[in-house]
């Protein structure tokens, strides 16, 4: 069976990038230790462009994703850097191998 995943792309206030890293990046510890579900959360800066994070997250099946986002770690994560996000996407996968 193949697995859930998603490729988050944040463009951040160019003022606010640590900031928004101090929030992510415990985030994404957070998920992968305490949620059963949450496989591998990556976080990354993209090298042309340090004010655009990238996140991919890889998760056993879509539900889990809207269990990640009820736990502490993440409501953390979402109210503390909502005012530094100017832009998001999210593209939805199957993990195939």
């Amino acid at each position: 069976m193949s697995k859930f995943a998603i490729f988050v792309t944040v463009k951040v206030k160019e003022d606010m990038v640590d900031d928004f890293l101090a929030f992510a990046l415990p985030n994404a510890t957070s998920a992968v230790r305490d949620e059963p579900n949450c496989h591998m959360f990556r976080v990354m800066q993209n090298k042309e462009d340090p004010s655009t994070i990238h996140f991919y997250e890889v998760y056993t099946e879509a539900a889990s994703l809207d269990l990640h986002r009820e736990f502490p770690h993440y409501k953390k994560y979402d109210e503390g850097t909502k005012d530094m996000i100017v832009e998001k996407s999210i593209v939805k996968v199957d993990v195939l191998h």
